[in-house]
């Protein structure tokens, strides 16, 4: 079968295959243009259908006048026609059945560029992602994320750390209202450091005269602060805790705290 583009009028012989391959659309080995090839499809070549209606049309007129005139037919090299067909390169000029294959759009090779493409944008996000997961793990926005994405993938989380810069700004010690030989322990504490970091350990210890530890007790985030969600210390702003511990009796006539 043939068609011809309708650009720059250049004829190809193409098959079913490549049709159906590239959906009707062709790319002119001429002029590189993409045309739609059913719309000048053929199973004869443009030249012979011309010629054969120009026989056609002068036979009816020879009939109509009775004239014995001998018909002239327009020669291949007179300029009748627009385009001659160009002969491959590989072929010699005299193989008259010689012509150029169009080239199908390639649609699977465009596919396989984008999915490129888009598994490398993939890639370089997820390198980021990485390369910023210790910053990520501080925004309250991220951090829950992140941190459960590193303990599946098994990736290391650095958050700067320093409990010297947590002040404790006040603190009461008295009895529990409801529940007998409990304290209750109310305490505020603040973040002073330029970054947000961990919430800390707490840890209380009662001391009798001879500055001697008679109870201690250990307070994890859990422990004092409700639904604790692994959250990090804000910078300068204050913290309310409120801690129960045993009554460690007469003997304790003082108690510290240590964040550790």
């Amino acid at each position: 079968m043939y068609t011809q583009c309708n650009h720059c009028k250049a004829i190809f012989r193409v098959t079913m295959k490549e049709l159906t391959a590239a959906q009707g659309l062709l790319r002119c080995g001429e002029c590189d243009a993409i045309f739609d090839a059913m719309k000048n499809l053929s199973t004869t070549l443009p030249e012979e259908r011309r010629f054969a209606q120009t026989e056609h049309v002068m036979a009816l007129r020879a009939d109509t006048d009775n004239s014995d005139q001998k018909v002239s037919y327009p020669q291949e090299n007179s300029g009748f026609f627009s385009k001659k067909i160009p002969h491959p390169a590989s072929q010699p000029p005299a193989n008259r059945n010689t012509y150029k294959t169009a080239t199908p759009k390639s649609f699977s090779s465009r596919s396989f560029l984008y999915i490129g493409i888009a598994a490398l944008t993939l890639l370089l996000l997820l390198q980021g992602l990485y390369t910023s997961r210790n910053w990520l793990a501080q925004q309250p926005l991220t951090a829950t994320f992140t941190r459960q994405a590193c303990t599946l993938l098994g990736c290391e989380i650095h958050i700067p750390r320093d409990v010297s810069k947590i002040n404790l700004l006040s603190r009461n010690v008295y009895s529990h209202p409801n529940t007998p030989d409990v304290l209750t322990i109310s305490v505020s504490i603040q973040n002073d450091a330029v970054f947000a970091q961990p919430y800390p350990l707490v840890e209380i210890s009662f001391l009798d005269k001879s500055n001697e530890v008679v109870a201690l007790r250990r307070f994890t985030p859990e422990e004092y602060i409700n639904n604790f969600n692994s959250e990090l210390m804000k910078t300068g702003i204050p913290s309310e805790l409120v801690l129960n511990i045993s009554d460690p009796g007469e003997e304790a006539v003082r108690f510290q705290f240590r964040f550790m």
